[in-house]
């Protein structure tokens, strides 16, 4: 099997990453990849990697029994090798194997048998959003054994979302007890939806596109409290169950998903899924469903005639949010509210996998979840001042006038040419939203001139800033950080080998010697994230383009002007005398 480019880009980053830090304690990396996206074979391609290495064993961990079955399935397909030493320790499947090369396990199963299955060099966690954050819980118990076992043991998680909701980013630097380090690769969304992206190597889509609509009867969650960062879910299942608002939900689901084929729905609680399930079935919309309080074998059934496309909907509480994959997929209903961006992502990532059957998938939202956290992929970890970082999402406003909803910021509404009044606040309608931000191409810009200064922020290194000014007023900038440290001085270096064969190790070297710098004829600029970046220079030695020199240079050469003409007033004064 070939390797999508970024399947072998993230196991060449866990090498390097392994190579460079397993020697200094930092036993930790974090793999981030869009569900849909392929962890399981970056997992097989992992391990079949480090067999190479001699009498290495391999620990793959999971927390629910389909993903352990899976894994297990994908990794001996793909090493495709008839002497593979692999084995299961799950009770769930009733197999106990603990001396294999590979062992493919069950979190549940091995929480207090580390000792018993023994030494690993590598730990594969998979979906590891599952792990706490703080030293606690069952993983982080398991995984101190690990450690105590081999204390040079590799740790490697994998997930579409390494965060969780009140503990934060998994190796985020404000956690005392933290036990990944730092990711080691990120690949998003929009890079694998759209072949045009300018990060996407293959050109080719590789997850399937998100479509979205906003119920029309909505929940109303006035009164519905928060614990722990979360609805209260006893408060939230009677919000779905008021205003007959499950018959005129599904109503409205039967109608939106008249030409889809298999449709997978998230319901705020038991009751509520049975009452979700009878109504869809009295109005001949075929549907089962699955819950804690069901038996395994009629969940299990269920779920398998559901693959098998026996019957077109599946209500579910809780239980396929992770770990379920079934490529066909082409609508999903939040017929449930909440506050946790991983599980908004986890739930409309179910219908990113492509498949020749759809052309889209539908997230139809009775939730209010769209507007309150927007696109999954302007779900973002931002750093705050104390160092530790938080999860922020791009809340969304519903245009007056036409109902779409668009950011915040907007100022316009592009599908009715609606003008918003920046002092009015707007009201909540019935909506519809996108449930991915729209991608844009970046945009080329020919250099006019160029301006070099001297940036400076309190409490932070001065930076070298450059302005690539493409017409008399519009300008780009960036900001090289060479007296930072870490990573960000890594870049700068990068920078500015591209520019000059000078060694320039503070930003007054940068200045003095900006005159001399490559200047760029052109400029390509990403305009989709949260600040514009640019993303590539054209060179082109032959051409002169104009600068300007710094402004601390400027300031200066005024003042030697200055002093110049003083100095030269003195002299003719005297002169003057002496005649």
């Amino acid at each position: 099997m070939k390797l999508r480019y970024f399947q072998k880009d993230a196991t060449d980053s866990f090498f390097n990453w392994s190579l460079k830090h397993v020697e200094h304690g930092n036993n930790g990396i974090l793999i981030v990849i869009p569900t849909g996206g392929g962890k399981t074979i970056v997992i097989a391609e992992i391990i079949k990697r480090m067999l190479e290495y001699e009498n290495t064993r391999i620990l793959v961990i999971s927390s629910q029994k389909e993903i352990l079955k899976q894994n297990y399935i994908a990794i001996t397909d793909y090493i495709n090798n008839q002497l593979l030493d692999i084995g299961i320790y799950s009770a769930g499947l009733n197999c106990r194997n603990t001396r294999n090369r590979i062992l493919i396990t069950g979190i549940q199963s091995v929480r207090n048998r580390a000792w018993e299955i023994g030494f690993f060099d590598l730990c594969i966690i998979d979906e590891v959003h599952n792990v706490p954050s703080e030293n606690e819980g069952t993983y982080r118990k398991f995984i101190n054994d690990l450690f105590k076992i081999n204390q040079n043991l590799i740790l490697c998680g994998l997930s579409a979302t390494i965060w969780r909701t009140k503990g934060g980013l998994l190796c985020d630097e404000g956690h005392k007890n933290r036990i990944f380090q730092d990711i080691c690769y990120e690949v998003t969304i929009k890079e694998l939806i759209n072949p045009e992206h300018y990060k996407n190597k293959d050109k080719k889509q590789y997850l399937c596109d998100l479509i979205s609509k906003n119920g029309i009867n909505k929940v109303d969650l006035t009164g519905v409290h928060v614990r722990g960062g979360e609805y209260v879910p006893g408060e939230m299942e009677k919000a779905f169950q008021k205003n007959d608002l499950v018959c005129k939900a599904v109503n409205e689901i039967a109608t939106y998903t008249r030409n889809r084929k298999k449709i997978l729905v998230f319901c705020a609680g038991i009751k509520h899924c049975e009452e979700v399930t009878e109504k869809l079935n009295k109005i001949g919309q075929e549907s089962k469903f699955v819950h804690s309080k069901q038996s395994k074998n009629i969940n299990d059934k269920n779920l398998q005639d559901f693959k098998d496309g026996k019957f077109k909907f599946l209500c579910n509480v809780g239980i396929l949010t992770t770990g379920f994959d079934d490529k066909e997929i082409d609508a999903i209903i939040l017929l449930r509210s909440t506050m946790s961006p991983g599980l908004y992502y986890q739930m409309c990532g179910r219908g990113l996998r492509l498949s020749p059957s759809k052309e889209n998938c539908l997230i139809l939202d009775f939730g209010t979840n769209i507007e309150r956290m927007g696109p999954i992929d302007k779900i973002e970890i931002r750093k705050k001042k104390d160092g530790t970082r938080e999860i922020t999402t791009a809340p969304m406003k519903p245009c007056p006038n036409c109902g779409q909803l668009l950011f915040l910021a907007a100022t316009e509404c592009p599908t009715c040419g609606f003008v918003f009044d920046t002092k009015d606040k707007h009201k909540e309608l019935a909506s519809e939203a996108d449930i991915l931000s729209k991608w844009e191409k970046p945009k080329e810009y020919t250099i006019d001139h160029i301006f070099y200064g001297r940036h400076q922020k309190a409490g932070k290194p001065d930076s070298f800033k450059i302005d690539y000014y493409y017409d008399d007023f519009n300008k780009w900038s960036t900001y090289v950080c060479i007296e930072h440290g870490g990573f960000a001085k890594q870049k700068a270096m990068q920078f500015l080998k591209k520019i000059t064969d000078k060694k320039i190790t503070t930003v007054t070297d940068a200045l003095s010697e900006c005159q001399n710098f490559r200047k760029p004829i052109k400029i390509v600029v990403d305009l989709n994230d949260k600040f514009p970046k640019i993303i590539k220079y054209q060179f082109d030695d032959t051409v002169d383009i104009p600068f300007h020199i710094s402004r601390e240079k400027q300031e200066q050469q005024e003042i030697n002007q200055k002093q110049e003409k003083i100095s030269s007033e003195d002299f003719d004064e005297q002169l003057m005398r002496l005649m």
